[in-house]
């Protein structure tokens, strides 16, 4: 396949992933708009909806000017939460095609070919979008959802293990290269951390995941209430509950920083948390439902999931500790150098998390929702570290001195000495 293919075809492939894109939001308020038709209302006030949708999914904030809502009047916003659930499956699209692209001799063209045609199709979907009501912060517009889909395709390409294409090649030599150039602890203690701190991360996510089930479950009758209060149409109840859907992710990751203790906010003022729950006027959104805003008996007890979750990834990564076991000599710089590094990759990782799942939905309070991200870096390094340096005793315990010499297990006995 000769460079000019590649690049047509991956031009094309990325137009794709963002009709796909569009288009996921887009069927459905089209459908509604046809068998709901309001005469007043034109069908691209549905493809400027989505095109919004599609926009915030790449980190782009949208202003709504001072004005009158339901009635009411509010003051100039910012809507600027990212919906994380929209943004996992742009950014699996993304990394999909990376990957496909990984199996042709050369990358260049076709990453130049795709990354061109999303930028273009962004500056024409934010251009699309415009309208006097809402309008995408003009710059963020063009350049972050290509800014986007560059990072997912280039991490899909770049990681292709079957890949024979120069530029991987390339990337694995430099890679390998500057890893082998690392300070002799950095390179022994990297792997396991980021294996650690990533799997406490994983674990809490998972407890989030199934707490928030087992509340959806229990507050079934809630649930139901909220969806007859807002006296919403069939169809207009499936696109409800397709916009909680891609929110989901960011109620999860708000039910893991529950757990921690750091807790959440649903509106400036609020905090919602197992030390306390301090909850102003929440919106009329059904799966909100499941939110712990009243008082938890068993709240104080939510704190031992990170806490087991730190215990069981330091004994997990045991296997993966030879490095450290060969490399330190001394079992206490092993164990604090191994549990702090786990700490703080689980911390950073909570913290950018929080970053990206917490933002803006509305105006006034509405401003402040999430997780605030130096309380939950803070919070999650303190108790990760608590259990992960003792624990690391264990995983991390060298089991001889590096230099023969100083190991007494090759010493020679007392006899061979006599003989020799």
């Amino acid at each position: 396949m000769n460079a000019r293919v590649s690049f047509l075809l991956a031009a094309l492939e990325a137009l794709v992933v963002a009709a796909v894109g569009v288009g996921i939001t887009l069927a459905p308020l089209t459908l509604i708009w046809l068998i709901e038709n309001d005469p007043s209302i034109d069908w691209f006030v549905a493809f400027r909806s989505s095109a919004d949708i599609w926009l915030m999914s790449h980190g782009t904030r949208l202003v709504v000017p001072a004005g009158s809502i339901v009635g009411i009047e509010t003051p100039q916003f910012i809507l600027s939460i990212i919906p994380l659930g929209f943004s996992l499956i742009i950014g699996a699209m993304a990394f999909r095609l990376g990957r496909r692209m990984a199996s042709g001799p050369k990358l260049r063209p076709a990453w130049v070919g795709a990354s061109l045609a999303y930028g273009a199709a962004a500056f024409g979907i934010s251009t699309a979008a415009y309208t006097e009501a809402i309008y995408p912060v003009a710059w963020q517009g063009t350049f972050f959802p290509p800014a986007v889909f560059i990072f997912f395709m280039l991490l899909g390409s770049l990681t292709s293990p079957t890949s024979e294409a120069i530029e991987v090649l390339q990337f694995q030599r430099w890679f390998h290269a500057k890893v082998s150039g690392l300070n002799w602890a950095l390179r022994a203690i990297a792997a396991p951390a980021l294996r650690g701190g990533t799997a406490v991360v994983g674990m809490l996510l998972a407890a989030s995941a199934v707490i928030f089930a087992i509340l959806l479950a229990l507050n079934w009758i809630n649930l139901i209430r909220l969806y007859e209060g807002l006296q919403v149409s069939i169809f207009g109840g499936l696109l409800l509950t397709v916009g909680e859907l891609v929110l989901l992710p960011n109620l999860i990751f708000y039910g893991a920083s529950w757990l921690t203790g750091a807790g959440f906010a649903i509106g400036a003022g609020s905090s919602i948390s197992p030390l306390g729950t301090a909850a102003g006027p929440i919106p009329s959104i059904p799966v909100l439902a499941a939110l712990p805003v009243g008082e938890l008996s068993f709240g104080m007890i939510a704190i031992v999931v990170p806490l087991l979750a730190a215990f069981v990834a330091m004994l997990a990564i045991k296997k993966h500790s030879d490095a450290i076991r060969f490399e330190f000599a001394s079992p206490l710089n092993a164990a604090i150098s191994l549990g702090l590094s786990v700490a703080a990759v689980a911390a950073i990782e909570m913290g950018i998390l929080a970053q990206l799942a917490s933002g803006a939905v509305g105006p006034g309070r509405l401003q402040q929702v999430g997780v605030m991200p130096w309380l939950i870096i803070l919070v999650t390094f303190v108790e990760v570290a608590a259990v992960a340096i003792p624990v690391a005793f264990y995983s991390a315990r060298p089991q001889r001195a590096d230099h023969p010499l100083l190991d007494k297990a090759y010493r020679p006995s007392k006899a061979a000495r006599k003989v020799n």
